[in-house]
């Protein structure tokens, strides 16, 4: 799954988990699945569906109960069949689980459930869905993690990997998908059945369906069928997954050294989705703007992730659905290892893309550091640990396994690769499985590194101090300056690149196990940059006079990664209490001037961020001088308008500077470019510059007026284009003039928006405190509908979604509120603290550091 981020992220899990887990979550362990057959009778224009489910098990032990997992339908009948034949009694229980009762003991052995059922269908983007796209009704599914019970009675645990197959009767109008070929349809009466061909061994969370008036095409160059499937009247925007899509098939292929693994690869797009895709084996399903796109009009970093996602879902066909985890506290590493082969490959076939100039660790260390956060393999209980701040799998796991990967050697890594995935096909295995192939052909102590990073929170920094050609390294735990967490110990692959005035580089690696150790280098250096390529998942520091010597350095010794690493590092460190604002606020200045666009635009991203921390009604006048600057120097270096074979980074550059010249500056020329250009963007979107669009839309949606406000939902009600469509909604949010910000809330309660669409507006609906504090305000008053018009999962981020950045007004207001309402969203016991703890830090820096960013500004 690729988990489109909505306004935080994370998901955190321990080696030994898997003694620990809720009973109460779990299923009873008297019985399994060996196989099941779902039939479906279902209709899009309506609002229920019913089914009937036969499910092949073996009783375990002695028992008058079985357990499976059930959540929203009824269930007509139960009966179990075979040497002893039983009518079931059910309960469905509050944890998700279904109740299976026999007057009679049920002696060991293989038997039959036989259950009918019906539900509704859900209107929230999980489980068996019903979703409208211009007037259309279709039906989807979303499984993952724990919503497969909501569509029919199941097994519905990561372990029990079984054959499924389905059998669908739907209207004759309506096509019909799911993870196999069809083997025979039969019509009668206005319907049609469709029999599925069973799947390989699946996990019930993989099992997919589609329902609707679609169109497809074929993808042709690869090795088994597949066509790209989209609702009605976009089919015109499949052409870049139909190119892109067999080569990076291929790659993964080559790269497994073992052949895709199921009949067909169907790839849908979705116009409500709850998640970025979803990589159902042989449907994989997609929100619809990142599977539907055209490149040409499109910039560059939405081909980028285009083509990300489809290598990250294809990667899950084997890392996922050919291999599967166990049970939920593994799925940091499914998601990072798609997260970081995604990554690789699309580097690998599309360098011009510098897809590695994106530096996940950077990302997620700003979270990970922080006491309340959990390691990446930990317990999971409930489905809402496993939606504990999902995200920090994919960006830490992924680095941790870019860093372990440069440890042990590019093809020592991939060949321990394959051995696991040949090893564990269509099976079940943990994480130690693939760590102890790794540790058997690199002859390292894989697991010890690994476990050292994924079993614990946070990240070493690492003190590099030198004298002469002796280096020590001392590692502590990093945390930012205040909180306080228990010593921890790292086994750290350290990498040290260094250099002296002749001209002379090279690179020192160590295994840093001990809380201290030395190195000695080959020569003298001059300066040290103490991660090499920003590979390693830690942070470094140093004393003044050495850092000071990597900065001078920076133009000539640098590569682009690692300045733009070297800028994270320094943020961090501030929080830390390492370097004070001036010093960071100094350097980042520097890098403003950087010939890559990517680290001047990092740069200048950082000073816009501590001018959020830092700026009062005193230096408000000094901070709007600086972003002026800054302003103009970018334009007079790259000029206003796109020029012929301009990078695409110079393009993301200039839009940032554009946002911050309407949005800080009020400058009246970019305000008026800005709603000319929407109006030509509603005429043709493709006239308008793809970078600049969604800066134009916000900047006219904040100016704008009644007229513009019913053009952008016209617009996003009728328009058949994904990008048009998700473009408006991530500038509906900033409606600002007059009442508008109150009438774009109230839409978000209607039936035109979708639950998936609900996040991407809270976005805009945010932005500046005092319309953060309306949106509060709209939710507080309007909580239970709000928290029915998004995903479940959405819900549990809600504080985050409401907490101020740095300021305390409204704090005690938005605590009370959302500690009132645990009870009936436990998630928001996970999420409260975290914002808490995040709004407490950046006040605490912003008093111990203001007086510094003003000796910055005042000496401007």
């Amino acid at each position: 799954m690729f988990k489109r981020t909505v306004l935080s992220t994370a998901i955190f899990l321990s080696l030994t988990a898997s003694a620990n887990m809720g009973e109460d979550y779990r299923l009873a362990k008297v019985a399994k699945p060996i196989q099941q057959h779902v039939s479906l009778d279902v209709d899009p224009s309506k609002a229920r569906f019913s089914g009937q489910t036969v499910i092949e098990i073996q009783v375990l032990e002695e028992t008058q109960f079985i357990e499976l997992n059930g959540l929203d339908y009824a269930i007509e009948f139960a009966k179990l069949l075979g040497d002893k034949q039983c009518d079931l009694k059910d309960t469905m229980l509050k944890t998700g689980k279904v109740k299976l009762a026999c007057d009679t003991i049920i002696p060991k052995g293989k038997y039959t459930l036989k259950i009918a059922f019906d539900a509704p269908y859900n209107r929230q983007s999980v489980g068996l869905y019903k979703s409208i796209d211009r007037g259309v009704p279709y039906l989807f599914t979303q499984f993952q993690m724990s919503d497969a019970r909501r569509a029919f009675p199941v097994f519905d645990e990561p372990e029990f990997k079984i054959p499924f197959q389905l059998t669908v009767t739907a209207p004759s109008s309506q096509k019909v998908y799911a993870n196999t070929p069809v083997i025979k349809t039969s019509s009668n009466d206005g319907k049609t059945t469709h029999y599925f061909d069973k799947t390989p061994p699946l996990s019930s969370y993989l099992v997919a369906l589609a329902v609707g008036p679609f169109e497809e095409t074929p993808v042709e160059n690869m090795p088994i069928p597949g066509n790209i499937v989209t609702p009605h009247g976009k089919i015109d925007l499949a052409h870049s997954a139909i190119k892109e899509t067999p080569k990076i098939l291929q790659a993964l292929e080559q790269y497994f050294d073992i052949p895709y693994a199921y009949k067909k690869l169907d790839q849908v797009a979705l116009p409500e989705f709850p998640y970025g895709a979803m990589e159902n084996a042989g449907l994989i399903t997609y929100r619809e703007e990142i599977l539907l796109i055209d490149p040409i009009t499109q910039p560059r970093n939405e081909f980028n992730t285009h083509l990300y996602v489809i290598a990250h879902e294809l990667a899950h066909q084997w890392y996922g659905n050919l291999v599967t985890l166990k049970w939920w506290n593994d799925m940091w590493l499914n998601e990072a290892f798609a997260t970081w082969i995604g990554g690789k490959v699309v580097t690998k076939l599309y360098p011009e893309l510098e897809r590695d100039l994106l530096l996940p660790q950077h990302t997620a260390m700003l979270r990970d550091a922080m006491v309340t956060t959990k390691p990446i393999r930990k317990p999971i209980n409930s489905s809402d640990d496993i939606m504990d701040g999902l995200g920090l799998a994919y960006t830490k796991g992924s680095a941790v396994l870019t860093m372990v990967e440069e440890w042990i050697g590019h093809e020592t890594f991939q060949q321990g690769m394959r051995n696991y995935i040949k090893k564990y096909a269509f099976k079940n295995a943990e994480a130690k499985d693939l760590w102890s192939e790794l540790e058997a052909v690199s002859k390292k102590d894989v697991p010890g590194v690994l476990g050292s990073f994924v079993s614990q929170s946070s990240f070493p920094l690492i003190d590099f101090t030198q004298s002469g050609k002796t280096i020590t390294l001392s590692q502590t735990r990093f945390l930012p300056k205040g909180q306080k967490a228990k010593e921890q110990l790292w086994q750290v692959p350290v990498s040290i690149k260094y250099g002296d005035n002749k001209g002379n580089v090279a690179t020192k690696r160590v295994l840093l196990t001990k809380q201290t150790q030395s190195v000695t280098l080959d020569f003298e250096p001059t300066w040290v940059y103490p991660n090499d390529n920003a590979i390693g998942y830690y942070l470094w520091s140093m004393p003044e006079a050495q850092y000071q010597a990597v900065l001078t350095q920076a133009d000539k010794a640098l590569n682009t990664r690692e300045k733009l690493s070297l800028i994270e590092t320094t943020k961090q460190l501030m929080d830390a209490g390492k370097i004070n604002a001036y010093t960071l606020l100094a350097s980042l200045n520097t890098f403003t001037n950087d010939p890559h666009p990517k680290v001047a635009a990092k740069a200048l991203k950082g000073i816009v961020s501590n001018m959020r921390t830092f700026e009062t009604e005193k230096n408000q006048s000094q901070w709007q001088s600086l972003i002026s600057q800054k302003v103009s120097d970018t334009i007079e270096r790259y000029g206003f308008e796109k020029q012929v074979g301009e990078s695409g980074t110079v393009s993301e550059l200039r839009a940032m500077v554009f946002k911050l010249a309407a949005f800080e500056l009020q400058d009246p020329n970019i305000i008026a470019e800005a709603q000319k250009q929407t109006t030509q963007f509603f005429k043709d979107p493709s006239k308008v510059d793809p970078y600049l669009t969604n800066t134009y839309l916000e900047i006219a949606a904040y100016f704008g007026d009644q007229a513009l406000l019913n053009q952008f939902k016209s617009t996003i009600e009728q328009t058949a284009i994904p990008s048009v469509r998700v473009k408006l909604l991530s500038a509906l949010g900033y409606f600002n003039q007059q009442n508008l910000q109150a009438q774009v809330q109230s839409y978000l309660l209607t039936d035109k928006l979708t639950a998936s669409d609900t996040p991407t507006v809270l976005r805009g609906l945010s932005y500046r405190p005092e319309r953060k504090a309306k949106m509060n305000q709209w939710i507080f008053e309007n909580f239970e509908q709000v928290a029915q018009r998004v995903p479940p999962y959405v819900v549990a981020y809600f504080p985050y979604i409401s907490m101020p950045k740095c300021q305390e007004k409204g704090f005690k207001d938005i605590k009370s509120f959302y500690e009132a309402k645990v009870e009936a969203f436990p998630g928001i016991s996970k999420s409260l603290p975290a914002a808490e703890l995040r709004l407490n830090s950046c006040l605490s820096l912003q008093k111990r550091e203001l007086a510094s960013a003003e000796r910055f500004l005042k000496q401007l």
